[in-house]
């Protein structure tokens, strides 16, 4: 197992890890980051300033990497296939670290990009796509190791990553060429209709979301989302940087939601009054605002991200994901007995953890606590539970979703 591994962002070695012990990370800076982009600057997180000195008590390091890593089964199949225990994010990253969520790639020592990118695509045929979603179990997100495709993505839901030519054609990563789209299958409780309807009306409301499309692969409905950290270049593909809620608060991802102890929604208002753009104050509430509408308990810190730029130190709120009724899903035990799904929301809304009692007074009070303008804070809600109701009136998609929004979102129009 290599001794050093080394974070790139667009191509410069950014920072050393190393191995302090079992569980845990240390964090230098590379000369040439601090060249490129100057002591103190966040190109990477706001959390972690570059030059600045992270001592042995300073789990910032150890907090930004880890959530770059999956959970449950997927991070327990790639500890398995590791070697290591899964909470040794060090062997874990040197194992999988090759096409991560943003723009960072992590490298044994004396491994540059040039030799990780020497991959390209394969096709894949209808069989071959099917077979992967199969092979989730023992290949988590697509792994193949055989052709060097070593890839982590955060997240609980099985997903399997893939590239896709501008024909259509579905593709598979090798070495380490960037995955470019996301396909979530369904499992034991459905859900890719009711996450394909929210995106649907979430565009329709204006809230900027990637491109998606509702698919069957082997007769299972997927979700297939275009990765939003990646762009086209005249070269091919390229990374684009971003860091989720937890990352940009230096927060572990087993503290992702509120009530374990993790960021608030004040705190990711924080970190757009201090370092992003004042329109996304609105953006971050109509957000929350939608969310609430569609009956989303499991918005937490992680299903925020905020983008980097290589060039521009301001970070901006990154296109919405993860939009799910939870409310309307239909869980089931091991057994087959259905489950009642948990109104607990990840992150409060003016001290209210129930979805379903979150009141349009309570949005407000939320909003005015980020120091939003009480009149800026009620125009946004209002027309945003406006848009929601309409949207649901004139979308097509999963008709027991979007019943329920209608009815809520009358709710919170009163």
């Amino acid at each position: 197992m290599a001794e050093v591994l080394v974070a790139w962002l667009y191509g410069t070695p950014l920072a050393r890890l190393t191995r302090r012990d079992r569980q845990g990370i240390g964090l230098g800076w590379e000369q040439a980051g601090l060249a490129r982009w100057g002591l103190g600057s966040r190109v990477l997180s706001v959390a972690l300033p570059l030059g600045n000195r992270v001592g042995p008590r300073d789990e910032r390091g150890l907090d930004f990497f880890e959530n770059l890593l999956p959970e449950g089964p997927a991070l327990q199949t790639m500890a398995r296939i590791a070697g290591a225990s899964v909470f040794d994010t060090f062997a874990i990253l040197a194992a999988f670290g090759e096409d991560c969520a943003g723009a960072v790639v992590v490298l044994p020592d004396g491994r540059p990009p040039e030799t990780a990118d020497g991959g390209g695509y394969l096709p894949m045929s209808n069989d071959d796509l099917a077979e992967g979603i199969r092979a989730l179990g023992s290949a988590p997100l697509g792994v193949d190791l055989e052709r060097g495709f070593k890839p982590s993505l955060s997240g609980f839901q099985r997903k399997f990553l893939a590239g896709r030519s501008p024909e259509g054609t579905w593709l598979r990563p090798t070495g380490g060429a960037p995955s470019t789209w996301i396909l979530k299958p369904d499992a034991r409780t459905p859900i890719a209709a009711n996450e394909a309807t929210c995106l649907r009306m979430a565009s329709m409301c204006g809230l900027v979301v990637p491109d998606h499309e509702l698919i069957a692969v082997d007769g299972i409905p997927t979700l297939a989302i275009r990765r939003y950290d990646r762009s086209t270049t005249p070269l091919g593909t390229a990374r684009v940087h971003q860091e989720d809620g937890c990352q940009a608060t230096a927060t572990p991802p087993g503290m992702k939601y509120e009530v374990q102890g993790g960021p608030t929604l004040a705190a990711l208002a924080t970190v757009i009054r201090d370092h992003g753009l004042p329109e996304d104050l609105e953006g971050l509430l109509a957000r929350v605002t939608f969310n609430t509408a569609i009956g989303n308990a499991d918005a937490h810190a992680k299903n925020w991200s905020f983008l980097h730029d290589h060039t521009d130190p301001i970070v901006r709120l990154a296109p919405a994901y993860d939009l799910v009724a939870t409310m309307e899903l239909e869980p089931t035990s091991d057994d087959g007995r259905p489950v009642n799904n948990d109104p607990t929301m990840g992150q409060r809304i003016a001290g209210i953890l129930d979805v379903r009692t979150v009141t349009r007074q309570n949005l407000i009070d939320e909003g005015t606590h980020w120091k939003l303008p009480r009149p800026v804070a009620k125009r946004v809600i209002t027309e945003t539970i406006a848009s929601v109701a309409e949207a649901a009136r004139s979308v097509d998609g999963d008709e027991r979703v979007l019943e329920a929004v209608k009815r809520r979102s009358e709710e919170l129009a009163t």
